[in-house]
């Protein structure tokens, strides 16, 4: 018999005594797995807002973290609003009711509004332009694409298009119905909007948004902004934009669209020009720098502030994994090491056979190891197993409120492939305490 064959069959005769360790093993391994994976994927959910076609958010004075969560994430509450007044000094003259370029236009190329507030069954609801999807894009460059459906039209006052979790989770698809809330879930149902286009996953937190047209958006009910009458009566609410007599595809002629004085914008995604052969980043300083010094608001740049939250809070929380991590398979160690004492208690006399058969004390002391090395393989690797499983059961959860893809092959740092090894190479030690005892076992004591 081999000496594979000899440890086979010393786990088979303690089959409860193996099956118990190896199982300790798995999920041991299974829970470092399954924090390593997800561990991971916190991380990429928020590094999956630091590539959305913009390099500036400016918003209300405040907390700039706050403002990156609020406006990239769609988490945490809104700082404040910004005046629409504001918001139209980084267009171009061509976009402006004036025909004069705004302050900060030359330093823009593209600014898109943003207006928050409403819900719909928990997910956040986004008033915007067509701008959102139409000149921002996805991650490295990639533009948005649509699973179904198309962008809605600046002038379909009362068009929305859903993030891909959105529309799986609630059902909806294009054509459909669907009426926003004021503030919270339970709130006053404002006016329905339709969806016209369903956007293609995106594993990022846009997947998670409810976007709709902020020309229908200003004109719910508590969204706009009153504005003070002077003696005669009448409002200084500037001359309105020019409306299109159209209809939209939901049949409804687009309403008077509200007055500019009662406008407000939560935030501005602002993707800043590049100068010929320069980068991007060197107007954005300029002009978070020359924001920041005025009144108006502020100016934050989302990948410093994600970098300042992963430093903050998901660093700390992966070296409590890997403390977590580490006691687990020293655990482990320790359950190997007991199994293979007792394991050596029990078979003294037949490791003396062995022995008295002409077996070599090499040979007596690989076949112990060979049992350690087989149990460890044997949990590590369903432990593994079954940790990706848990990812998978729990997958559509974290792809719902993570907004990052999460599956059975989804992956986790580098030190998930040295687990495995690692822990071989502790059931190793683990037995070489049994292994000698039963190397220098005494043949005349027991025969």
């Amino acid at each position: 018999m081999t000496l594979f064959g000899i440890a086979w069959r010393s786990i088979r005769q303690r089959l409860l005594t193996s099956g118990l360790t190896a199982l300790s093993l798995a999920l041991g391994v299974a829970l470092v797995v399954a924090t390593l994976v997800i561990g991971g994927l916190v991380r990429d959910a928020f590094a999956s807002g630091s590539g959305l076609g913009y390099n500036l958010i400016v918003g209300a004075k405040g907390s700039p973290l706050q403002l990156v969560l609020n406006s990239v994430y769609l988490v945490s509450k809104p700082i404040e609003n910004i005046s629409w007044s504001f918001y139209q000094e980084f267009l171009p003259a061509a976009a402006r009711s004036d025909g004069q370029a705004g302050r900060y236009a030359g330093s823009v190329k593209t600014a898109v509004p943003i207006c928050m507030g409403d819900y719909f069954k928990s997910f956040r609801v986004v008033g915007t332009s067509a701008a959102y999807f139409d000149r921002l894009t996805v991650g490295d460059g990639r533009p948005f694409a649509f699973s179904a459906g198309r962008n809605f039209r600046d002038d379909e006052f009362f068009g929305g298009v859903l993030g891909s979790a959105v529309a799986t989770r609630l059902g909806l698809s294009v054509g459909d119905h669907f009426a926003p809330t004021h503030g919270a879930d339970d709130g006053l149902e404002h006016d329905p909007f339709i969806v016209m286009g369903i956007l293609a996953r995106t594993d990022t937190p846009v997947d998670r948004g409810v976007y709709v047209n902020m020309e229908g958006f200003y004109l719910q009910e508590g969204h706009a902004k009153p504005v003070e009458a002077d003696a005669a009566g009448h409002d200084h609410a500037p001359p309105q934009a020019e409306v299109r007599a159209t209809t939209s595809e939901a049949g409804d002629a687009h309403p008077t669209p509200l007055p500019f004085a009662q406008r407000e914008v939560t935030a501005i995604l602002v993707e800043t020009a590049a100068p010929a052969g320069m980068p991007a980043e060197l107007l954005a300083m300029g002009l978070k720098t020359t924001i920041n010094e005025g009144r108006d608001g502020q100016a934050a740049e989302p990948i410093r502030e994600i970098r300042t939250l992963l430093d903050l809070f998901v660093r700390p929380l992966e070296l409590l994994l890997l403390l977590v991590t580490t006691l687990v398979v020293i655990v482990s160690a320790i359950g190997i090491l007991v199994s293979m004492v007792g394991s050596a208690l029990e078979r003294t006399r037949d490791v003396a056979v062995m022995r008295a058969l002409g077996a070599r004390r090499s040979h007596v002391l690989t076949a112990v190891l060979l049992e350690a090395v087989i149990l460890a393989v044997g949990g590590g690797l369903a432990g593994w197993l079954l940790g990706h499983g848990i990812v998978a059961a729990i997958g559509p959860l974290i792809t719902t409120n993570a907004g990052v893809s999460a599956g059975f092959f989804s992956a986790a740092p580098a030190g998930e492939l040295l687990l495995v090894p690692l822990l071989v190479g502790l059931a190793v030690l683990a037995a070489l305490l049994p292994a000698l005892a039963a190397y220098r076992t005494d043949v005349a004591k027991w025969l």
